[in-house]
C-alpha cells in the first residue's frame, strides 16, 4: 500500500536510499521515521534486495578462502589479478578483504625461530638464472637480466619469481617452486623458511657465516608459493631453507620500475 501524503517519499527515493544509502531530504526523512506505511515500503525494498543479492550478486564472488589468501598474497599472479579485478565491481568482496586486513593487522603472525638458517651447515646451492627466450643457463657472475618474471633452476628445483605490486602501491614478491624430482613433492616444502636479506651477505668469520637478520622471513605453502611484502627498494638475495640444502637466489635487483 502506498503512502498518500505529500511528504512521503517516492518509490525512487526509498529504492536509492535502500540499494545505495542516497540520502533522504529532511521532511522526507522526518516522515519515514514516523509513518509506518512508508517503513514497509522501505523494508519490503530492503529484503528483496537482500534477496537479490544472496541468490545472484554474490554468485560470482571468491569463496573466503580464496579472499583470505588474496589479504595475505598468497595467490598466484593470475588468481590475484581475477580477485583484484572482481574487487572492483564488488563492495561486498572488498569489506570482506579490508576486515581480514584489519584482523591480520591487530593479530600479527609470529613465526617460529627458525629450523634451518643461512648460518647452518647445510648444502649450499646457488641458483642460476634461465635466460629468455634461448633458456641457456648464467652463471652468477653474470649480468643478469633486469626483467621479470624471472625462472631459476637449481638442480631438481625450478623456482619461477614475479614481481607486482600491492593494492597499496608496494612491491611484491612471489616465487612458485617446482620439483622436477617425482619423488620430492613440494607440499612436503609446506611450512618451511624463506629469507629475503639485504645484499650482499655477510661474509664468514672463522668458517662461520657471520649472523644477521633477514630483511623479511615467512613459509613456503602446500603449493610451493612464497610471498615476500612489502619490499624496498634495493638488491636482495633470497635462501630457501629445504631439510637438505639451501638454495640462494642473489642478484635481485628491486627498484622503482
Amino acid at each position: 500500500m502506498d503512502c498518500l501524503h505529500d511528504i512521503a517519499p517516492s518509490d525512487e527515493e526509498l529504492i536509492g536510499f535502500a540499494l545505495d544509502g542516497e540520502a533522504l531530504s529532511e521532511e522526507a526523512s522526518s516522515h519515514l521515521e514516523q509513518c509506518e506505511t512508508c517503513q514497509r515500503r522501505l523494508d519490503r525494498y530492503q529484503r528483496a534486495n537482500a534477496s537479490l543479492v544472496s541468490r545472484f550478486y554474490r554468485s560470482q564472488c571468491p569463496d573466503a578462502g580464496q579472499l583470505t589468501y588474496y589479504s595475505i598474497g598468497g595467490l598466484s599472479p593470475e588468481d590475484r589479478q581475477r580477485i583484484a579485478s572482481h574487487l572492483l565491481d564488488c563492495p561486498l568482496c572488498m569489506a570482506e578483504v579490508e576486515e581480514a586486513r584489519r584482523y591480520m593487522q591487530e593479530q600479527p603472525i609470529e613465526f617460529p625461530a627458525p629450523s634451518f638458517t643461512p648460518y647452518a651447515l647445510v648444502r649450499r646451492i646457488f641458483a642460476t638464472l634461465v635466460k629468455r627466450p634461448q633458456l641457456q643457463f648464467v652463471l652468477r657472475s653474470d649480468a643478469l637480466e633486469t626483467s621479470w618474471p624471472r625462472q631459476y633452476k637449481a638442480e631438481a628445483v625450478d623456482l619461477s619469481l614475479h614481481l607486482s605490486r600491492t593494492s597499496s602501491g608496494e612491491h611484491m614478491l612471489l616465487g612458485i617452486l617446482t620439483s622436477v624430482n617425482p619423488d620430492e613433492d613440494v607440499e612436503a616444502f609446506a611450512g618451511l623458511a624463506a629469507e629475503l636479506y639485504t645484499a650482499p651477505l655477510p661474509a664468514t668469520v672463522n668458517g662461520n657465516s657471520a649472523r644477521t637478520r633477514p630483511l623479511l622471513r615467512t613459509r613456503l605453502d602446500d603449493l610451493g608459493n612464497v610471498v615476500f611484502k612489502p619490499v624496498p627498494n634495493g638488491e636482495y638475495v633470497m635462501i630457501i631453507c629445504l631439510p637438505d640444502r639451501e638454495i640462494i637466489i642473489d642478484g635481485l635487483n628491486i627498484d622503482h620500475g
